[in-house]
């Protein structure tokens, strides 16, 4: 007899092995509870800049189009205590800009990440199978927060080559701030899944090709979000910052270089907002299970 696949289950290559865990199904092939989950904690740097648009609109996927200020915002947190690691933790590092994608039959405006590294190679198999997030691999240092002098900072790379930094300075806490994970704040989290179809030479193209979206569909209700930020305790602080975006050569970053060039890229005109915030709340906050596709047009 051959496998059995579970049409109520989620599943990732090799399938044989049965239902795949991760952070949006329990071992046993259900959904994770939410006293399951327990409480996960993170520290979250954000800075924000203004661009070229131009230059921005290069790295539109098809069917979006810019939106508003050519603002990019790049994220660069640590998660720890992660229930789907069982109490382990990563680095992300993450980039979005204000958009507006056209599917077949539904207008979305929001902000498009079209790049995120993370430090755990579960995290990115999982992101992007599951979600169609555009996860790469990276070594984060760790957060080095200096409460005293006002400043926070982290360093990405991959092996031994740096190309990624970024600085908080005037760290100042802002009491009472709103309860909110930090961001764009620019409406919906979009994101362009791409998986090649295996053929010789790839002439075949994609076997997938859309955008994907939390943003429930219009007319639907809303969709069931597993994030109550009143169960989440949040300190905020608000900064001044800097970042940059080393540019690699093939040697440097066989993979990536393309990337981070593409990064380095964007001229940097102005910081527009720059921030810093800890939180902590429930495990089941992270899972993202309200993930679905855009129809294409």
């Amino acid at each position: 007899m051959t496998c059995i696949v579970n049409p109520g289950s989620r599943y990732r290559m090799p399938i044989v092995f049965g239902p795949a865990p991760g952070p949006r199904q329990h071992p046993d092939g259900r959904m994770w509870t939410v006293e399951e989950t327990g409480r996960m904690n993170a520290d979250w740097m954000k800075l924000a800049y203004r661009t070229d648009a131009a230059a921005l609109e290069r790295l539109l996927p098809p069917g979006f189009t810019l939106r508003g200020d050519p603002i990019v915002s790049v994220s660069c947190a640590r998660f720890s205590n992660l229930y789907w690691l069982a109490g382990r933790g990563y680095g992300i590092l993450s980039v979005d800009f204000p958009v507006t994608y056209q599917g077949k039959s539904e207008q979305i405006d929001g902000s498009l990440c079209p790049i995120i590294w993370e430090g755990s190679p579960d995290a990115i198999m999982t992101g992007r199978e599951e979600l169609g997030f555009p996860k790469m691999f990276a070594n984060f240092t760790e957060l080095k927060i200096d409460e005293s002098a006002a400043t926070a900072e982290c360093h990405v790379s991959w092996l031994d080559y740096t190309f990624f930094d970024i600085q908080l300075t005037d760290l100042r806490e802002e009491i009472g701030a709103e309860k909110r994970l930090p961001g764009s704040n620019g409406g919906a989290q979009m994101y362009y899944k791409y998986m090649p179809r295996t053929s010789i030479g790839g002439r075949d193209g994609a076997d997938v090709a859309y955008a994907t979206t939390a943003a429930a569909p219009a007319g639907s209700g809303g969709l069931a979000v597993n994030i109550n930020f009143d169960d989440f305790e949040f300190k905020k602080w608000t900064a001044r910052g800097s970042l940059e975006w080393h540019r690699a050569t093939f040697d440097q970053l066989p993979l990536q270089f393309h990337i981070v060039n593409g990064m380095a890229d964007l001229p940097i005109l102005e910081f527009t907002d720059a921030e810093f915030v800890r939180f902590s709340g429930p495990g089941a906050g992270v899972a993202m299970n309200a993930q679905r596709a855009i129809e294409p047009a």
